[in-house]
């Protein structure tokens, strides 16, 4: 009776021990995997994949290749744009000091030409800046007058040279007050023959004359008469049309292909009859605030009374600093998905797939920003059966 049980013992053990090295065993085989690489494929890194051809493949393919090139003839860029007055050729007219207005002689659209009358402006400051230059001007007349007989007394020794110091003090003084006086009115916009006509008037008129500033058309007049102003307050802008502004909008990207000096075709965003030529004259160095945009400026001449300031445009920029641009054989793209790649040739027999970012498609070829080198060499002819072989991994899995 022992002895059956321990016989019957040692069969529980000896299959419980033959189970669990079973189970092992089956924990065991998901952990190995067999990965069979296709001859014509091989992978070195990820997302990069290198095709292999054998010698039967090379003979019966005779894959062509050609250079990739950099040297990209005008490369254009299209941009839209707004015209604004060019630098130097628009003005704001503002009253210099507080007063009320009492003459105008201008009115929208008149042309205006460089220190003509525009307004006229009784004011209390002008008449008191006036009075002041008389009185520094006076007062300049006597010390001049007192220095020379100073100097005639102190030669015929009836008086000392200290007096003289003293006079030479004086004058001095008196000059610099009648400089000032001149200044400030310059400063308010007073030409010098009004003031040199102010030392033979017989009374202080208050009344300022505003001059025109530069040529050009007036526009946006913003007072009417009697009105009082404070100073510094807006009465109008003048616009020289001889010259505008257009500012252009390019994104981010397209920064390293614009330079001053590129030339630009300007016209209507809906024709192209007006357009006209000119060259970028700067590049802002930093982003728009508004749009997150690059901005270049050109500066051109209209014609035919276009472009006016506020109006929309279209730019046409032909680059001539195209570096990091590739052109690239069409017959050489194919398409994986929506990404455009190449078989970029590594040594013979072996092309990698690469994948690559298409800016713009000409006639025989598209332009490239990124994805290539200088003086490499993609396939041209076979595409696809180099795309085919690319895929044969994906093929024998399925």
């Amino acid at each position: 009776m022992i002895l059956n049980n321990s016989i019957g013992f040692a069969a529980i053990f000896l299959i419980g021990i033959m189970l669990s090295c079973s189970s092992g065993k089956q924990s065991e085989q998901p952990s190995e995997s067999i990965q069979e690489t296709p001859p014509s494929v091989s992978g070195e890194k990820p997302g990069k994949v290198l095709i292999r051809l054998s010698d039967k493949e090379k003979s019966e393919l005779k894959i062509e290749t050609e250079k990739v090139s950099t040297d990209v003839k005008n490369y254009n860029l299209l941009a839209s744009g707004v015209v604004f007055p060019a630098t130097n050729h628009a003005s704001v007219i503002s009253t210099p000091v507080d007063g009320r207005i009492v003459g105008i002689m201008v009115h929208d659209g008149q042309l205006i030409q460089k220190g003509q009358e525009l307004f006229k402006l009784e004011s209390l400051v002008f008449g008191n800046l006036v009075a002041e230059y008389l009185q520094a001007l006076a007062e300049e007349k006597f010390q001049t007058t007192r220095l020379e007989r100073m100097k005639q007394l102190v030669e015929q020794t009836i008086s000392s040279r200290s007096e003289l110091d003293r006079a030479q003090s004086d004058y001095e003084r008196a000059r610099t007050a009648s400089i000032a006086a001149v200044a400030k009115l310059k400063a308010i916009g007073v030409p010098d023959h009004e003031i040199k006509a102010f030392e033979n008037a017989s009374q202080i008129d208050p009344a300022l004359i505003i001059h025109a500033p530069i040529l050009g058309s007036f526009e946006q007049l913003k007072v009417e008469l009697g009105q009082s102003v404070n100073a510094l307050e807006m009465l109008g802008r003048i616009i020289d049309l001889q010259k505008v502004l257009v500012k252009g909008y390019l994104s981010p990207e397209d920064a390293r292909f614009v330079s001053p000096g590129d030339t630009v075709m300007v016209s209507r965003r809906d024709e192209d009859q007006k357009a006209i030529q000119a060259c970028i004259s700067s590049v802002n160095p930093g982003l728009d605030e508004d749009n997150r945009s690059l901005v270049v400026n050109v500066e051109l001449t209209p014609k035919n009374n276009w472009p006016k300031p506020g109006e929309n445009v279209r730019l046409e920029i032909s680059s001539s600093s195209t570096g990091g641009v590739f052109a690239i054989p069409l017959k050489a793209i194919t398409y994986d998905g929506n990404q455009a790649v190449v078989f970029v040739k590594k040594e013979e027999g072996i092309y990698e797939k690469r994948s690559i970012d298409i800016a713009e498609i000409r006639d025989q070829f598209a332009i490239a920003r990124d994805g290539m080198k200088e003086g490499e060499e993609v396939a041209v002819s076979q595409v696809f059966s180099l795309k085919a072989l690319s895929r044969y991994e994906l093929i024998a899995e399925e």
